[in-house]
């Protein structure tokens, strides 16, 4: 099975943590009726849902093997981030989510990539 998101590395504890975001992650999130559209849009509108943002940075962490990324952690460390730390966050959620372009050749498609 083809991987559709680019790899990241984010940071937990002081060390780099290596994530490969995948469809089923998106759907485990989702599945708790966190909308990933909606908290980036929630983000962008200057309004962020925290807690849910949390939600899935902890996600990440833990898949990429920081398991005492707890979302109560997360949380907490967001709450108290300088404005820097929390506009790589921001992004981070914008980013790690968008599957790569099924036309640029890096990935497979329905078809052949062609526009119609």
């Amino acid at each position: 099975m083809a991987q559709i998101y680019d790899q990241i590395t984010l940071s937990w504890e002081g060390k780099d943590v290596i994530v490969q975001p995948t469809f089923r992650m998106v759907q485990r999130i989702e599945s708790r009726g966190i909308s990933i559209y909606g908290v980036y849009q929630s983000i962008a509108n200057g309004e962020p849902r925290v807690t849910q943002v949390a939600e899935i940075i902890s996600e990440l962490l833990v898949s990429g093997g920081a398991k005492s990324a707890t979302p109560e952690k997360v949380y907490q460390r967001i709450v108290y981030s300088p404005d820097e730390e929390w506009a790589r966050i921001s992004h981070a959620i914008g980013a790690v989510f968008m599957p790569r372009d099924p036309r640029s050749g890096n990935s497979e498609g329905l078809g052949d990539g062609a526009e119609t």
